[in-house]
């Protein structure tokens, strides 16, 4: 069987490289008879359609997958709707949404069942179930329109071992120079799952949609030599740095200290810095130290707000704010540039709040802040307070909101989300206008050079104008380690 594996980025950002759908595509091509493909509108917005035809006749696939979150479900829509009346294909949805909303995920008239969960060994047997006429009944992780009624089977076990499944194909993603020359980056990934209780990630509520054990760590040294084999690919085509896309990368101590290890053993230290996510409580001096001789570059953490009660109460991030202070003191002394990430508008925010955060990136001089509107996701703790601290969600605007860096659906008590919009614009014109004096003064002429460059190329990708801005001032030409 053939299946077409479809990402619905409509949104115009440039970073959006599912992981999830290239292991699932890797799997299928290498350790089953099966056959997947993938098809990207990120850079086909204007000509979606056209795209879409070329690959199916192409390609000719049995099947149609969709992975989706819940702000891409509006383009999910779009797209089974135009696949189902031009190709009559049955149509499989995956990923975040699917697992948390599988009713609203399968209300949709024109998808035919539903994955839950990890989806490798599930869409293999339904692929197998298709070839051989066989009866989806039993298929665990699965749930399938039939004859007008619906069969739910039930849940699959997330995959204990996550070391068998294959190194991810990228290759499969058929504009990855783009993403490379957009971003300077590789995706890994170590682990699935978190562990941590934060009331707006998704990840909290995946522990009770789904069975099995939901945090799953790899190999650290296996993890290391991944990275030196897509390394070896991607060298010469605008890799810079390997990101390492585990939500807290330095959780355990011993297997920061293997993967470390590992990575100066195999010579990758000395040639290619990595960056990380991390929580500022799973830092320390020791975990810092063998993580900079590994060449770690840039470390990635989650401020959230800068009100403590907020960042504790709200979103249940129970990190005092002298713990960042000592963390991105020890980062800075190693030459560690640190991307800070922020939330403005959530569950009880004031504008006395947010000016807490804008405050508090200033004062801990984070080199690259980042500042979300909140956007309560499907299942979320999060998505209960907005109500319960006095504020509302603007159900109207749900669908129109496709990601978390510019427009607000939420009120709080004290702000409208157009309040909340504009705050947001000030943070960014006072950072990057600070980043840009900074990378001014280290680039000189070259920082120009590189802009009028990094744009041109993404209006005539098709960029968002406001994505190729941000993007540049973070990973545009020399900005990715800078």
């Amino acid at each position: 069987m053939k299946i077409s594996l479809i990402s619905p980025n409509f949104s115009a950002d440039v970073s959006v490289v599912d992981m999830g759908m290239t292991y699932l595509a890797t799997y299928l091509n290498q350790k089953t008879n099966h056959c997947a493909n993938i098809i990207d509108f990120t850079y086909k917005r204007r000509g979606w359609k056209k795209h879409l035809k070329e690959n199916i006749e192409r390609f000719s696939p049995d099947i149609i997958g969709i992975s989706t979150v819940s702000m891409f479900m509006q383009y999910t829509r779009m797209i089974a709707s135009e696949t189902k009346e031009v190709y009559n294909l049955p149509i499989v949805l995956g990923g975040y949404h699917p697992t948390l909303e599988p009713e609203d995920s399968l209300s949709v008239p024109e998808v035919d069942a539903i994955c839950i969960g990890d989806g490798e060994f599930t869409i293999t047997e339904y692929l197998d179930a298709l070839e051989g006429n066989k009866t989806v009944k039993g298929i665990r992780g699965l749930w399938v329109k039939e004859n007008g009624n619906v069969i739910k089977n039930p849940l699959r076990e997330l995959i204990p071992d996550i070391d068998t499944l294959p190194i991810p194909d990228y290759s499969l993603w058929e504009d990855f120079d783009k993403f490379l020359h957009y971003n300077a980056v590789v995706y890994f990934i170590g682990t699935r799952g978190c562990p941590y209780p934060c009331t707006y990630c998704s990840e909290f509520p995946m522990r009770d949609a789904v069975p099995g054990k939901h945090f799953r760590i790899r190999d650290p040294r296996a993890y290391a030599r991944e990275i030196k084999f897509q390394w070896k690919k991607y060298k010469d085509r605008g890799m810079k740095v390997a990101h390492t896309f585990d939500p807290v990368f330095p959780i355990n101590r011993e297997w920061v200290r293997n993967f470390c290890d590992e990575y100066k053993k195999i010579g990758m230290a000395a040639i290619l810095p990595f960056s990380c996510f991390a929580r500022a409580d799973t830092i320390d001096e020791d975990k810092i130290e063998m993580m900079s001789e590994a060449n770690l570059k840039i470390a990635r953490i989650g401020i959230e707000a800068g009100n403590e009660r907020i960042r504790r109460e709200v979103y249940e991030k129970d990190i005092p704010t002298d713990q960042y202070r000592k963390v991105f003191k020890l980062l800075h002394a190693k030459d560690v540039a640190i991307t800070g990430y922020n939330i403005l508008g959530g569950p009880g925010e004031t504008k006395e709040t947010m000016q807490d955060t804008f405050d508090l990136a200033k004062e801990l001089d984070v080199d690259r802040p980042i500042f979300f509107t909140y956007r309560p996701l499907p299942k979320t703790k999060g998505a209960e307070m907005v109500k319960t601290l006095g504020g509302k969600i603007d159900s109207g605007t749900w669908d129109k909101i496709d990601s978390l860096h510019q427009k607000s659906n939420v009120h709080t008590k004290d702000l409208t989300p157009s309040q909340i919009v504009w705050f947001r614009r000030k943070c960014l014109f006072y950072f990057t206008s600070k980043r840009a004096l900074k990378l001014i003064r280290i680039q000189k002429h070259k920082f120009f050079i590189n802009l009028i460059k990094y744009v041109a190329r993404g209006m005539k990708d098709g960029v968002g104008f406001q994505y190729i801005i941000g993007y540049f001032f973070v990973s545009g030409g020399d900005n990715v380690v800078s």
